[in-house]
């Protein structure tokens, strides 16, 4: 049923009558309501009646009727004669809230419909975005609420995002509505390994891969490096082996099933993101990378700030994980002594991160080396540095051994199988090789 101006203006009336008739209201009404869920009349009763709450002062009829004049005591009376009771006040609001947002909508459509410029329409889009944000309830939790939420929620095996290097599961607790930022310099392979977490996320979610800069196809391609293990070198060159093509067709059925879908966003804002997000049905989000988001403000630090308020706000109000690639800034900040690398162009970033993960080479003379993978910060576990290796030819990460524990290793394994023979009758002792490693570095 199509909502109407007499529709909302009769539930303002139902909020404000209800609010007369049981005062104990005013502070529900005050905290879920705004000037913008009100017009004439009822938004002039609104505004004395927020006036006369934040003064503390006694909010009733008489009190509303001596603060608005004596022209208004009758509208006041109507307003009450016209509300059944109070007791359905939260339904009054919600349809209060709900038809402020339709109409408001409704008339950034004509807006739009008369509008004569591309621009000019994408800020309406904005404006209409901005107003399908529920505002959220007031909820209070009593600690009785909260200790049975408590054990609700900490009995069965926790549910967290898991990573294609197992090492970083048992470190970081990320969930859906976490906004997560991944930091590094150029060709530190920032890019692979979101697309790499990205296939790995795709079996058990819905993925957006959002790019701002590389093509849907030169994704794809990095894509199928990894999955079907073919080198880079041979997709871009065409050069492709029958073999490979036979594991590619091989592979058709589980590479088609992984939901995760490309989505060029050259020039997009993050409230175009949004709203092909909530299309879309997405569950978790990729965006490479922050800082070419288009945003207004004065200067690019204004803009950076935004764009990462409103990931976060995104984040949290659709239950999305939000993944974020970042630069660096360029040069080291000074006074910077915590040893963290400074993400670029605004500090709002770090503020609004729930996880913070920094790649930077190991040696930075090897830019086909080792990685260090840092974690700069992780509100809810400990910041590690764990050594990933980068296999370029195939776009994928591993977990890295150091030669020094390699060789630890293998100095176990040989006093083991020493051991074992020492015990053995001298007759039946046989030479047992040491397991195959492809780990191993020479």
């Amino acid at each position: 049923m199509a909502v109407t101006q007499d529709d909302w203006l009769q539930a303002q009336c139902s909020v404000l009558g209800s609010v007369l008739i049981e005062p104990d209201l005013v502070p529900k009404v005050i905290a879920e309501t705004s000037e913008q869920d009100y017009i004439g009349t009822c938004l002039s009763v609104y505004k004395a009646i927020r006036k006369l709450f934040l003064s503390g002062a006694t909010v009733d009829v008489v009190s509303v009727a001596n603060a608005m004049g004596p022209a208004y005591r009758d509208y006041l009376m109507q307003l009450m004669d016209v509300t059944p009771t109070a007791t359905n006040i939260d339904h009054y609001i919600q349809l209060c809230r709900e038809q402020a947002r339709v109409l408001s909508v409704q008339s950034i459509g004509q807006r739009i419909a008369a509008a004569e410029s591309s621009d000019k329409i994408r800020a309406l889009l904005e404006e209409a975005n901005g107003l399908m944000v529920e505002k959220p309830s007031l909820k209070i939790v009593s600690m009785g609420d909260a200790l049975k939420s408590f054990m609700s929620r900490h009995t069965g095996d926790p549910h967290y995002l898991s990573w294609p290097v197992r090492d970083l599961d048992d470190r970081l607790y990320a969930e859906l509505g976490d906004f997560i930022v991944i930091g590094g310099y150029p060709s530190t392979g920032k890019s692979a390994w979101v697309i790499q977490c990205g296939t790995h996320w795709a079996r058990q979610y819905k993925v957006g891969f959002f790019s701002l800069e590389t093509s849907s196809e030169k994704l794809f391609d990095r894509q199928m490096a990894a999955y079907a293990k073919i080198s880079m070198d041979q997709i871009k060159r065409n050069t492709i082996s029958q073999a490979d093509w036979d594991r590619v067709c091989s592979l058709s059925a589980e590479i088609t099933s992984l939901d995760i879908e490309l989505v060029p966003a050259a020039g997009m804002t993050p409230a175009d993101i949004r709203a092909i997000t909530m299309m879309r049905g997405y569950q978790i989000i990729i965006i490479d990378y922050l800082q070419l988001l288009q945003s207004s403000g004065g200067n690019r630090t204004e803009q950076v700030t935004g764009i990462s308020i409103a990931l976060h706000t995104l984040a949290q109000s659709l239950g999305v994980t939000v993944v974020a690639l970042s630069q660096l800034a360029r040069q080291p900040q000074q006074g910077n002594a915590s040893g963290k690398a400074i993400l670029r162009e605004s500090g709002q970033i770090d503020q609004d991160a729930d996880i913070i993960m920094v790649l930077s080479l190991e040696d930075k003379d090897k830019p086909e080396g080792n990685r260090v993978m840092s974690i700069d910060k992780n509100k809810e576990g400990t910041c590690p540095n764990i050594l990933l290796a980068f296999d370029g030819k195939h776009q994928t990460f591993t977990k890295a051994q150091r030669t020094g524990d390699l060789l630890s290793k293998y100095v176990a394994e040989g006093k083991r199988i020493q051991h074992r023979n020492r015990k053995a009758p001298e007759a039946d002792q046989t030479f047992i090789p040491l397991p195959d490693d492809p780990e191993v570095p020479f």
